[in-house]
């Protein structure tokens, strides 16, 4: 998701509206790729009826807890959402990290304490995913204090990703993490290759700090999957930033310093993409011979239209079926260690609260959730509980 507008956190209504209205036109350049073009258009005819009837998975199944609104019921309903239909709990830590505090390892702030604090519910796995850039995937991440998304601090502001500033922090912060949360998965970056596309320089210094940090977490915690994030329209050069990046080259040297490779993907977000998406799509992650696995992902079941970018995304429940059917039977087929949709419920009502062009931006997701703001569910439900219902068997 090229915007980062997320949190796990239940924090007010104040604070979720503080983090949306960080959004900021990076995805303008996502929608761009198909400059020529103002629509997408999809072929529902040709998308097959889906048959789905596993009697064994190998991955874990989930959600993040991203609100269908700004309040209290939203929270709930994604809670509540999450733990009926999945078997792993996604949280995102996208809104900065504590960074003097981190480094000298002192008192967190309420509001990261309380963030550290959260618990899955019994029996369910917790997949934690730990952000080092900014929002906007340009820079390094802000400062986390009594808030998120605060600037950075002097004399943080001209620190290096590589810095030995940086390097202390960052992995210092990733250990308390670790201790407080016991996570059964750790993402040490998010999408880290959209970097590589909008500054090459400071992605060489953030791949010499995912090493060091990736060394130090395994020395300490050698059977925790420790990895980063793959944003799959950058890789595969449907972002036009990255066009003229070796995303190819650039990636396999960081996985390298990756138990996994982890994919972050929404298909409707290139006009480019082929629909339905081809069964063979995702083989090339088999390429880099570790395990694989869906950070985030998700489709829209219906149409959006971007008023202040007079482009439409087009999107139909045939095709967010037949996305999650292809998606699940890939993962089945090649052994994933989990699948993340990222929204349970669809929150236009969310979108509705904001003021243009903010409203479009957050409402580009806002139809990817398996259900519909009025908790009705949509076909790409039963694909996703079919699995669910599955015999869990874990590859060795």
């Amino acid at each position: 998701m090229p915007i980062k507008t997320r949190t796990h956190r239940t924090t007010s209504r104040k604070g979720k509206l503080i983090i949306l209205t960080t959004l900021t036109l990076a995805s303008c350049a996502i929608l761009g790729v198909a400059a020529k073009a103002k629509h997408q258009d999809i072929a529902t005819s040709s998308i097959p009826e889906l048959q789905v009837d596993p009697k064994t998975r190998p991955f874990h199944l989930g959600f993040t807890l991203w609100p269908s609104d700004l309040s209290l019921e939203g929270i709930k309903t994604a809670g509540d959402f999450a733990n009926q239909h999945g078997d792993i709990i996604s949280v995102c830590f996208i809104g900065g990290i504590p960074w003097p505090e981190s480094l000298s390892g002192g008192a967190y702030s309420r509001d990261v304490q309380g963030a550290l604090a959260y618990r899955p519910p019994k029996g369910k796995k917790l997949f934690v995913q730990i952000s080092i850039l900014d929002k906007d995937r340009k820079g390094m991440a802000p400062y986390w204090g009594a808030k998120d998304n605060l600037p950075l601090p002097m004399p943080w502001t001209s620190s290096k990703f590589d810095s030995p500033e940086v390097k202390k922090a960052y992995l210092n912060f990733t250990l308390r993490v670790i201790e407080a949360m016991h996570p059964d998965y750790l993402a040490i970056g998010m999408e880290n290759n959209v970097l590589l596309s909008n500054d090459r320089g400071k992605f060489q210094e953030l791949k010499l700090l995912h090493a060091a940090t990736f060394l130090a977490i395994k020395a300490k915690y050698p059977k925790l999957p420790v990895f980063f994030t793959t944003e799959v329209m950058h890789y595969k050069h449907y972002a036009k930033e990255s066009v003229g990046t070796d995303q190819e080259a650039e990636v396999a040297k960081m996985m390298q310093y990756s138990d996994l490779f982890a994919m972050s993907f929404y298909p409707f977000m290139s006009f480019n993409m082929a629909r339905p998406i081809p069964a063979d799509f995702f083989n090339f992650a088999r390429q880099f011979k570790k395990p694989i696995a869906v950070s985030e992902s998700g489709d829209t079941s219906r149409n959006v239209e971007l008023k202040s970018f007079h482009l439409t995304l087009k999107g139909t429940e045939e095709g967010q079926s037949q996305f999650t059917s292809t998606l699940l039977k890939t993962a089945t087929k090649d052994n994933y260690r989990f699948v993340i949709n990222f929204a349970t419920t669809d929150f236009e009502k969310l979108c509705d609260r904001l003021s243009p062009p903010l409203d479009d931006l957050a409402r580009i997701w806002s139809y990817t959730g398996m259900q519909d703001s009025a908790k009705s569910a949509k076909p790409a439900l039963a694909v996703w509980d079919a699995y669910l219902r599955a015999k869990f068997v874990p590859t060795n």
